[in-house]
């Protein structure tokens, strides 16, 4: 069984930009010593290893790193993992063996967490099961500095331990906990869930109101995108109906009839739609497309209208703005999106129409 404490001693000094004479001195032996950890020569004693690992912020499992239990810890955290995506029950009982084998190792109190989260939130009757959720996750957040996946953070295991919570029923612990790690409020729409769960019906349509404008584009986002991999693959119909399922949802979201900010996006989609009829042969419905989405912007441009609180089902007394990349314009949007094309054709009809 060999330990990797000699090269993670090494690295972790560096990471930090010590040498190894800053380094003795901080614990207070030789250089030689120093030398000798991170030549594989010797082996600091257990007290000033532990020193050493919370000096440098991880756990003595880290820091020795034995291969073989690295290894088995992989092995263990994966077949955690695959018993929970089946919602095997022996999932319960191998996440407990190996908290037994390993209390303190991030990966297996984590995924552990994550089963019993699971079959807690299946089986509602079961109080046990997510208060031993519960334990695992807080337990997670104290070993997340030994975390090395970067799907995961703080800010997602609390998350996690506040919908416990609110499956619980404990609605002030978990709007504590979703309010304090909010970050980038992504929690908007479990924030509103729990207000509601409190009867605070007023203060949740804010909250989920901004969670709604979050969503409306992170969908744009989506949607563009999807339709640009599927037309430059040649997927043209799946790109049409993507696009298509846009325009209609923004007609949707219309309040009213003056312009509104989604009309800016509508540009955009229209001559996406324009590409693909070019793609396909059909330059007469193409330029139906773009002339549509010409229309469009000039009338967006001449009173445009930024404030997302224009579109249905958001209500927010106060102005929430939008913007995006597309262009200064909505007219100049359309050209840049046939910019982004790349298409000579696209250029040469928008030219025409654009006279």
């Amino acid at each position: 069984m060999k330990s990797n404490l000699p090269s993670n001693i090494r690295t972790l000094r560096k990471e930090k930009g010590l040498t190894q004479e800053q380094l003795s001195e901080v614990f207070g032996v030789t250089v030689g010593a120093v030398h000798k950890w991170e030549a594989g020569l010797s082996t600091p004693e257990l007290t000033l290893m532990m020193e050493i690992a919370d000096f440098f912020d991880v756990s003595l499992d880290t820091l020795t790193g034995f291969d073989v239990r690295d290894n088995r810890i992989g092995v263990l955290g994966a077949r955690i993992r695959k018993l929970t995506d089946k919602m095997d029950t022996a999932v319960l009982a191998e996440a407990e063996k190996a908290l037994k084998k390993y209390p303190n190792n991030f990966k297996i109190v984590c995924e552990s967490a994550n089963a019993y989260r699971a079959f807690g939130i299946i089986d509602g009757t079961d109080k046990k099961l997510l208060d031993r959720a519960i334990e695992l996750y807080e337990q997670a957040i104290r070993l997340a500095p030994q975390n090395s996946d970067p799907n995961i953070d703080a800010t997602l295991l609390y998350g996690q331990l506040a919908s416990i919570y609110q499956i619980k029923g404990d609605f002030k612990k978990s709007l504590e906990l979703y309010k304090a790690h909010n970050a980038g409020y992504i929690y908007n729409t479990q924030i509103g869930q729990v207000l509601i769960g409190m009867g605070k019906y007023d203060e949740a349509e804010i909250c989920l109101s901004y969670a709604f404008t979050g969503h409306i584009g992170n969908r744009i986002n989506l949607i563009t995108a999807k339709a640009l991999c599927y037309a430059k693959t040649g997927r043209y119909k799946d790109a049409k109906d993507i696009i298509l399922m846009g325009l209609n949802e923004n007609e949707y979201l219309r309040r009213g009839d003056g312009p509104m900010y989604l009309d800016r996006i509508d540009c955009i989609y229209l001559t996406g739609l324009s590409y693909i009829e070019l793609q396909t042969g059909h330059k007469r419905k193409a330029a139906e497309y773009l002339k549509q989405a010409r229309e469009k912007a000039i009338r967006f441009d001449s009173s445009p209208d930024y404030d997302t609180g224009n579109e249905r089902f958001i209500d927010i007394e106060d102005a929430c703005m939008a913007y995006d990349t597309i262009g200064r314009t909505c007219v100049d949007g359309i050209t840049n999106s046939i910019k982004l094309l790349d298409s000579d054709e696209l250029r040469v009809l928008w030219e025409s129409i654009n006279k």
